[in-house]
């Protein structure tokens, strides 16, 4: 059972060190907010497969309200399908995230944007059945974000304190994401994005790295779609992983 809920905490932290991250379906935090008064919504389904012959999926609700034109709060619901190859699947509802985010700097001409956000993530998930970590963890993430022409950078670092209640052998994690978004037409973006992690085992010998590849489709104003495929570079991150969600604003 403590294996069960280290590899799926392990998953969670490596799919989320940004998650209520830049706009879907990139990983890494842009310094982007909602705007006062702006009430937006994502709903995604990701697809996780592990070179032993796991599988996780994991279905999730975030929900994001602009409080002032600077801050935003979101909400983050998961709820998880975890599928490991020698042990009964589980399902239920994931360890929720709270999320504050707060832009810093506008950028302009002369200088990027600049945001921070602080993650609260809860306890609530079934740690026995191995839907969540058992503890409630800290992060602290600044990201950058730049556009020149069709070229819109982002880039972020981020730190999690890790709760060690039910594992000793967890550490505290830093985790670094780059990402680029070419506007192919004024409604087609092209994503691509690296992105590492400390692994949290303090066990480990390799930390996680993984790249992904992507593109978003805005239907209208409110609606916009996307969908991506990520792969591990080593064998501490999931093998293949593919996400398709849809963003709307209110």
């Amino acid at each position: 059972m403590l294996k069960k809920g280290v590899v799926l905490s392990c998953v969670l932290v490596f799919l989320t060190a940004g998650i209520a991250s830049a706009y879907r379906p990139l990983t890494t935090e842009d310094a982007g907010v909602a705007g006062k008064g702006v009430a937006q919504a994502e709903l995604s389904w990701d697809n996780i497969k592990w070179k032993n012959s796991d599988k996780e999926e994991i279905f999730l609700l975030v929900s994001i309200y602009g409080l002032t034109e600077n801050l935003e709060l979101s909400v983050e619901i998961p709820y998880l399908y975890h599928k490991p190859a020698s042990r009964p699947s589980e399902e239920g509802t994931g360890d929720i995230k709270i999320v504050a985010k707060y832009l810093l700097v506008p950028g302009g001409t002369e200088s990027p944007a600049f945001a921070v956000k602080g993650v609260v993530k809860m306890d609530n998930g079934d740690y026995g059945r191995g839907l969540g970590s058992g503890d409630k963890d800290y992060s602290i993430v600044a990201a950058l974000s730049e556009t020149v022409g069709q070229l819109t950078g982002h880039a972020q670092i981020g730190y999690t304190w890790i709760g060690k209640n039910k594992d000793n052998n967890l550490r505290e994690i830093t985790f670094y994401g780059a990402a680029l978004d070419y506007a192919a037409s004024d409604d087609l973006h092209l994503l691509c994005e690296f992105s590492q992690s400390h692994n949290q085992d303090s066990a480990a010998s390799e930390d996680p790295r993984s790249a992904l590849s992507g593109l978003t489709y805005k239907v209208s104003d409110s609606l916009v779609v996307d969908a991506a495929y990520r792969w591990g570079l080593n064998d501490s991150a999931p093998y293949t992983g593919t996400t398709v969600g849809v963003s709307v604003t209110f």
